[in-house]
């Protein structure tokens, strides 16, 4: 306070100094003490009667504010707080950063140590077993859709007309041989026909014999003049009438005759029954009995890109899939010679006697083309996530201690088919690989495992 007051200019003007003013430092120790502490003057009491030569003051000293220059403003509180927030977060996350590029530095010169694992270091999360994927003879074929039919077929139909069937004495899927009688129509009514007509018969050869007998007594008569050449023309002609008419009567019998056998139907050639629409009382008409597969030969015909024709030949292997993991094997015997209204062309595989197929089967099969030596694996060691295949392949692996440790990476695979327990894959890995076995899905890429076996695996 002393040197504010003598380096005040206002302070150093004694000349203006009236003899009756006193300053507050040369007011006397009793007259302060005496005052109560309450009333002692403030900071700018003690200035206002410092500077009483050039102004009066007449506000009183405790309702005075100091200037405005050394107000703080209302705002600039916040703004510091805020300040010092986001400095306290910017010195933790430039920290964070300068320990995280300490840390890849130190990785990345003690990248040989790091590509090495030790058990030392960090704990293994799985014991796995490793197998190396092997070559195998694969069927290389063409697959596709097909339909199973019959190779050839012969219908049956009825040869009577407005008779109903009487017995139907098989059924679909029955094998029958040629001329055997598959059904019979009722015969009472064709039976009376036949016994009309053989009467027909025998009445027609008893007129012929008596035309016959006339003929045989007047024509003699001739020679002598006693009839005349038109009367020996008319028992002439009675006798020929009398012949023609034994004829037709012969001819009808036969036909009453074949009606009565044609009411058995009998099978035309050797095979299967693949259709029946004959049931018991149903009057004949026009439409087929039985449908019958000769000989019980089957076929599939597929439809097959012209580009792969090529590689198809007459005779090349076929194998179809049928239900309960069955198949049946066959070969091609036809390629049709032009292509149908989808540009393809249909081929035609004669298949091998199968009680598992079914003419009108839709069924896989596979062309099998020729042997191709690939890779294979086994299923268990194929990860399958987000519609994708993964092998879970062991890098670097070390001994210590006679524990083998590895590091794990995930590798994407593509299998092109499944076969049995091995799948087989469009690219091959390399022959020293080693891939977790099974169990691969417990472990991610870059988690530490011990090998606890290896194998591998034997080609089928």
């Amino acid at each position: 306070m002393s040197d504010i007051n003598e380096n005040d200019p206002k302070r150093a003007a004694p000349t203006h100094q009236t003899p009756d003013t006193k300053l507050p430092s040369q007011t006397s120790a009793p007259d302060t003490a005496s005052e109560p502490s309450s009333a002692q003057p403030s900071y700018v009491e003690t200035r206002a009667a410092t500077d009483a030569d050039t102004e009066t003051q007449t506000v009183p000293p405790y309702r005075q504010t100091p200037p405005a220059s050394n107000r703080m403003p209302p705002w600039l509180i916040p703004a510091l707080v805020a300040v010092l927030v986001i400095g306290v977060v910017l010195g933790r996350y430039w920290g964070q950063s300068g320990q995280d590029s300490d840390a890849v530095v130190t990785d990345t010169t003690t990248t040989p140590a790091a590509s090495t694992p030790t058990s030392d270091t960090e704990q293994t999360v799985l014991s796995v077993e490793t197998v190396a994927p092997s070559q195998a003879n694969i069927d290389n074929a063409l697959s596709t859709d097909g339909t199973i039919v019959a190779k050839d077929v012969a219908t049956v139909s009825a040869k009577v007309n407005g008779v109903a069937l009487e017995r139907v004495l098989v059924d679909e899927g029955s094998t029958v041989k040629a001329g055997q009688v598959l059904a019979v129509f009722d015969t009472d009514a064709m039976q009376q026909q036949v016994n009309q007509a053989e009467a027909d018969v025998a009445e027609a050869q008893a007129t012929l014999a008596n035309a016959e007998a006339d003929a045989a007594r007047v024509l003699p008569l001739l020679d002598i003049d006693a009839i005349s050449e038109q009367e020996a023309d008319s028992y002439r002609t009675s006798a020929i009438r009398a012949r023609a008419a034994l004829a037709a009567a012969e001819s009808r019998l036969n036909n009453q005759r074949l009606m009565v056998n044609n009411a058995q139907v009998v099978a035309p050639v050797s095979g299967v029954i693949s259709e029946k629409t004959a049931e018991v009382g149903m009057v004949a008409g026009a439409d087929p009995l039985f449908t019958i597969i000769k000989n019980g030969v089957l076929e599939w015909r597929a439809d097959i890109d012209p580009k792969r024709l090529p590689q198809i030949d007459i005779g090349t292997p076929v194998k179809v899939s049928l239900p309960n993991n069955q198949s049946v094997m066959g070969k091609v015997r036809r390629i049709a010679p032009t292509a149908d209204d989808n540009r393809q062309v249909t081929i035609y595989a004669t298949l091998a006697p199968s009680r598992a197929a079914r003419a009108g089967m839709y069924q896989k099969g596979a062309l099998i083309l020729g042997d191709e030596r690939k890779q294979i694996l086994p299923n268990s060691a194929i990860v399958s996530n987000d519609g994708y295949d993964y092998v879970m392949i062991i890098k670097n692996p070390t001994t210590t201690d006679g524990k083998t440790v590895g590091r794990i990476v995930q590798q994407r695979v593509e299998v092109t088919e499944r076969r049995g327990a091995d799948v087989v894959l469009a690219e091959p890995l390399s022959e020293d690989t080693q891939v977790v076995k099974q169990g691969g899905s417990f472990v991610s890429d870059g988690d530490l495992v011990e090998i606890v076996a290896s194998s591998t695996q034997v080609s089928p």
